[in-house]
């Protein structure tokens, strides 16, 4: 029971955070703790809050995380709901300033960064194992709400403390880069093998955060070497079957090195703690439990990709392909552009359309394929890059590679474009990875998306930041 502490008290903190629309700007913003400052209870109450940023800062029960990246990388589409009016601009790269999902991504990560910055400010640097622990924890947000914003909207405002001015001007690309590494590196140091609570960092988590940053900014060399560490841990490993990754009963399973922790327990409409992403992907008339419901949205994989996989591919098995509705008929997805998903599967204690799903962020599996992708730039195809797809195809049931499937840099780097699309659908690493390998606007335009240019690979700082803030410029193109 204890591994559900920190998950329950998210929810409470995040439904706290969402029966307001109120602005980031115009909330209350601590720069000190209570005068008692030095009590645990007060202490973890603002960590708590610093980690229902960092968990759940894509509200609308993650549908943000998941949509951002598979409506713009071409993954899926979508239809039906009111959803619609978010989702149709990220497909159709129509997207806008003052797009919901872009403001919301934006205030929740700064919101994580100032509690962060609040601790690390109050809580001082003495040899106390349990002070010591939280200032480990606080810096690991702070990376990473860094590491989601500049993922999105690239080079932003760096908030390393809450005296900071309001309107503060862009960071360079470099000062961003080294601010990362430098919170993430401080938090490996400190934190602990284990997380003390289920949701909260650890050393993997931030290695792994960290691994997969220097991925998605081209640094190989390090990409190389942290992955190493952590594969040396021997703490994480590949699951037998994939589906076991997934399921709500392994949570926290040694294949996850950082996942986002969500309930359906005290969820409240389309804002509490709990994953909705059965609400919007499966149809109102397909066969439910009692317990669960279902929105008018509805979210598909195309014909092509599923037609992609390789005979055998348990990956590809969690896939609905077909069903009978609540009428007794036969309803043909596959074939008509409109399968759906089962990878994260219905909660048994699902509340309506808040299921309890964990939000997989960084997988061993990622760490073997960056690893595999980081020594192909480096030294162009050799054996131990092989054999670290290898394990990976392994697992998934399908033949192994050799060397001499891959007779060049490029052939083997679109080999694990591939594989990567295979082993992380609906896990929201699309569109990072074609940005990283250079094919984000040209698989737009090919989709018929003439709009799409480069200046699309960020989206454009949020309009009620750009309001707010008069240091900050707009990102190019917008």
């Amino acid at each position: 029971m204890k591994k559900y502490i920190l998950k329950i008290i998210l929810v409470v903190v995040v439904f706290m955070h969402t029966t307001s629309c109120t602005d980031l700007l115009d909330a209350n913003v601590y720069s000190e703790l209570d005068p008692q400052s030095n009590s645990e209870e007060i202490i973890m109450s603002t960590l708590y809050n610093a980690y229902s940023s960092a968990q759940l800062r894509y509200y609308s029960g993650g549908l943000t995380r998941f949509y951002v990246s598979a409506m713009c990388s071409g993954e899926n589409w979508n239809e039906g709901g009111a959803i619609a009016a978010r989702l149709n601009p990220l497909r159709s790269f129509t997207w806008a300033s003052n797009h919901h999902d872009l403001g919301t991504s934006w205030n929740a990560c700064y919101q994580g960064i100032r509690d962060a910055n609040t601790l690390l400010e109050n809580v001082g640097e003495e040899t106390d194992p349990f002070k010591k622990l939280v200032r480990a924890e606080a810096t690991f947000i702070r990376g990473w709400c860094y590491v989601v914003l500049y993922d999105l909207f690239g080079p932003v405002p760096l908030r390393t403390s809450t005296l900071d001015n309001p309107e503060l001007a862009k960071a360079t690309d470099d000062e961003m880069k080294m601010q990362i590494e430098k919170d993430m590196l401080q938090a490996i140091q400190s934190l602990p093998d284990e997380p003390v609570e289920y949701g909260r960092a650890s050393k993997g988590a931030a290695m792994g955060i960290l691994c997969k940053f220097y991925l998605n900014t081209k640094q190989w060399q390090k990409v190389v070497e942290l992955s190493q560490a952590i594969i040396d841990m021997g703490k994480y490993d590949l699951l037998q079957n994939y589906k076991d990754v997934f399921a709500i009963a392994n949570e926290g399973n040694k294949e996850l090195l950082w996942a986002l922790a969500r309930t359906a327990s005290g969820a409240s409409g389309n804002s509490g703690g709990g994953t909705y992403l059965q609400a919007i992907t499966f149809p109102t008339d397909y066969p439910l439990a009692s317990n669960q419901s279902v929105y008018a949205a509805k979210t598909y994989f195309y014909d092509d990709f599923l037609d992609s996989f390789e005979e055998g591919d348990e990956r590809a098995e969690l896939f609905v392909r077909d069903y009978i509705n609540t009428s007794g008929n036969h309803i043909q997805l596959y074939g008509n552009d409109k399968s759906l998903t089962l990878k994260y599967e219905f909660d048994p204690d699902a509340v309506g359309p808040a299921n309890g799903n964990d939000m997989p962020e960084v997988r061993y599996s990622d760490i073997l394929l960056s690893r595999a992708e980081a020594l192909n730039e480096l030294n162009g195809p050799t054996q131990k890059s092989v054999d670290l797809i290898n394990e990976v195809r392994i697992r998934a049931g399908v033949s192994v590679r050799t060397l001499a499937d891959f007779p060049s840099k490029e052939a083997m780097r679109s080999a694990l474009l591939k594989e990567r699309e295979w082993e992380f659908y609906a896990e929201a690493k699309g569109r990072q990875d074609q940005i990283r390998q250079g094919v984000f606007i040209s698989r737009a335009q090919e989709r018929g998306i003439t709009v799409a240019k480069a200046h699309h690979v960020l989206f454009p700082i949020p309009l009620s930041e750009m309001n707010a803030n008069s240091n900050i410029e707009q990102n190019p193109g917008y």
